[in-house]
């Protein structure tokens, strides 16, 4: 044979080789009868192949230990698809199946990596053994103090029935039980702000607790935003007196007043305003300027809007602090200066003769005397507060000697 010839010959069997056998060739499925098998138990796979893939399939199996136990091997039929069957019972697979635990297999046509692989239980006494781990475990965050589980139940219990999940979490020190569970899903609650949290969950039967799960992380989110109460709200704040009201309230008082001088006991607070009162000897009348009242509930009002409202120019504190006193010390100087001047009218008086003329008496209304405005005064301050009783009666008992 030529060159030539032997270079035919080697394209022609390197064509033949990819028509037979494809270059990916695989199984395309395997899986088991059960997923828990007893001493002395068939175990059958089947699976199928691709329909270009030669029917002959090989499964390779390992023990718990990751050891290689046993190969098999079988043919599919003209569906593509295949079943082998491993027969425990036999002296020679028993010590093959000595161990209890996980067992794998893999099915392959031309090579191992291709293949599909399926996991078992086998008990050589049928007692049951711990289960899968739950899988893809995810989680959500709610709020800024709830993170929500949610996962899948295991594809092998161990040959029992669940008791539950053991959930554990990781909040920087590591995971440590937080709560058993039967059902798939759980709602974290009670946790720190704008925290990161892990998680992974464990299946549990008679025979024990399987492997965690995957790992699932959240951070909760931030605390809400707190409302504060913008300053000059009227929101939950009392309502302040209206004018009326504080002039009746002021006249009551005033009548009040009037009665403790007089020594009697105050009635209950009265909104009506007070009429004059007379007694015999030295007791005056005490009568209360129109104008006066109104001064009073003014300032009055003024203060409770610098104390209540905002944007309205309030006097300053340390400004008040200054006119408040100035005001006293005016109040008290005009008490002064007219004890002076009724003082001094009255020594010039016994110097000077005045002849009396008889007149005829003319109906008119009598002007305010000096001494009038300085018992108003002097009593608009005690009703401020701003003098005691006995320094009240002092100088009433004063000005009645002028």
């Amino acid at each position: 044979m030529n060159r030539y010839g032997l270079y035919f010959a080697v394209i022609l069997t390197v064509i033949v080789a990819f028509t037979v056998i494809p270059a990916y060739a695989e199984v395309t499925s395997l899986k088991t009868n059960t997923s828990f098998y007893k001493g002395g138990s068939k175990i059958y796979f089947s699976g199928t192949i691709l329909d270009t893939d030669p029917p002959n399939v090989t499964i390779l199996l390992f023990d718990p230990t990751n050891k290689f136990i046993l190969l098999s091997s079988g043919a599919a039929d003209s569906n593509h698809q295949f079943q082998i069957v491993v027969d425990t019972s036999t002296s020679d697979n028993q010590q093959k199946f000595s161990i209890k635990g996980v067992y794998n297999a893999t099915a392959f046509i031309a090579t191992k990596e291709n293949g599909k692989t399926v996991n078992f239980i086998y008990s050589p006494d049928g007692s049951p053994v711990a289960p899968f781990p739950p899988t893809s475990l995810t989680t959500a965050t709610i709020s800024s103090t709830e993170i929500d589980l949610s996962w899948t139940a295991p594809t092998n219990t161990g040959g029992a029935p669940l008791y539950g999940y053991k959930i554990e979490r990781d909040d920087g020190s590591g995971f440590n039980p937080v709560q058993n569970t039967q059902t798939t899903s759980y709602q974290d609650t009670g946790l720190t702000s704008n925290k990161l949290y892990s998680y992974r969950v464990s299946s549990v039967n008679q025979a024990g607790t399987s492997n965690p799960s995957n790992v699932a992380t959240s951070v909760t989110l931030s605390p809400p935003a707190t409302t504060t109460q913008t300053p000059g709200s009227t929101t939950d704040q009392p309502s302040s007196p209206s004018l009326d009201e504080l002039l009746k309230q002021r006249l009551a008082d005033a009548q009040r007043l009037q009665q403790l001088l007089n020594g009697q006991n105050p009635p209950p607070t009265s909104t009506t305003p007070p009429s004059t009162s007379t007694s015999s000897g030295t007791q005056q009348t005490i009568k209360l300027n129109e104008n006066m009242v109104l001064d009073d509930v003014a300032g009055n009002l003024g203060a409770q809007k610098s104390d209540n409202m905002s944007g309205t120019n309030p006097i300053p504190g340390s400004i008040a602090n200054i006119i408040y006193p100035v005001i006293s010390l005016v109040g008290v100087a005009i008490v002064v200066t007219i004890l002076y001047l009724k003082k001094k009218r009255k020594l010039f008086g016994n110097l000077v003769t005045q002849k009396k003329e008889d007149v005829i008496p003319v109906e008119t209304t009598p002007e305010p005397k000096n001494d009038d405005y300085a018992m108003m005064i002097l009593k608009n301050r005690l009703a401020k507060g701003e003098i005691t009783i006995d320094e009240f009666k002092a100088l009433r008992d004063e000005l009645s000697e002028l």
